[in-house]
């Protein structure tokens, strides 16, 4: 109950934190370029998408979570034991990459939307470091886990401990290959990008902070549940 109580904590902070970046900003006041008619058509479509996408996402882990508890309270009692898997202590290391990945990624929106896209470059390899950082930790705690002798895949808590932890994993690598795609356009001197280019990149590092900030908040509810049982 208490750790549940601390990632809650954990979660608004975060959300707070997101919230004063953008009110830090004004963005009612801001002066930058003002976007085209065909900036804002052509953005809308792909912002669309990805809150289609991340939807189906939190209903796919949505899932998850429903037949982890269906299958810790087996009522029937027709299955194997729930052996609860001891959680490693790196994990609130992984937990605290993830949401420093996030916050950079905060960081290189508030550049974006001012246009400051020279700044961009060490920002995205800071957030994708700091991303690749977390999933190495996921597989640390994997070998740690396997290191004791005592689970394995008949163990149900530690087959949901590995599919919940993969499966978020997985959605992170796919943001970094889409990552690293806005980095090889913002690496070119950016005085020389057009207008379009620019307006590009503005909204790849907007769906990526959107996107960085859902799989945190998803990876912090993933992270209580696994706390607490």
């Amino acid at each position: 109950m208490l750790t549940a109580m601390v990632i809650a904590i954990l979660t608004a902070i975060t959300a707070w934190w997101f919230l004063v970046q953008r009110l830090r900003d004004k963005p009612w006041t801001q002066q930058g370029v003002v976007p085209t008619s065909q900036e804002t058509h052509f953005s809308s479509a792909p912002k669309i998408g990805l809150w289609v996408f991340l939807a189906v996402v939190s209903s796919l882990f949505g899932l998850f979570a429903s037949a982890y508890f269906m299958r810790l309270h087996d009522l029937h009692g027709e299955l194997q034991a729930w052996a609860p898997v001891a959680k490693p202590s790196i994990l609130w290391i992984n937990t605290l990459m993830l949401v420093l990945a996030s916050g950079v990624m905060q960081m290189a929106r508030n550049r974006a939307d001012h246009d400051e896209l020279g700044s961009l470059r060490w920002l995205f390899v800071l957030a994708a470091a700091l991303t690749l950082l977390f999933l190495a930790g996921q597989v640390s705690a994997w070998g740690l886990l396997a290191a004791t002798g005592q689970y394995g895949p008949g163990n149900p808590a530690y087959a949901f401990f590995i599919l919940l932890t993969a499966a978020h994993g997985l959605h992170l690598v796919g943001g970094l290959f889409v990552l690293a795609r806005a980095t090889v356009r913002v690496w070119h001197p950016t005085t020389k990008l057009a207008v379009v280019t620019r307006s590009k990149i503005r909204l790849s590092v907007q769906l990526c902070t959107t996107y960085w900030h859902w799989l945190l908040l998803i990876w912090l509810g993933l992270f209580a549940l696994l706390l607490s049982t």
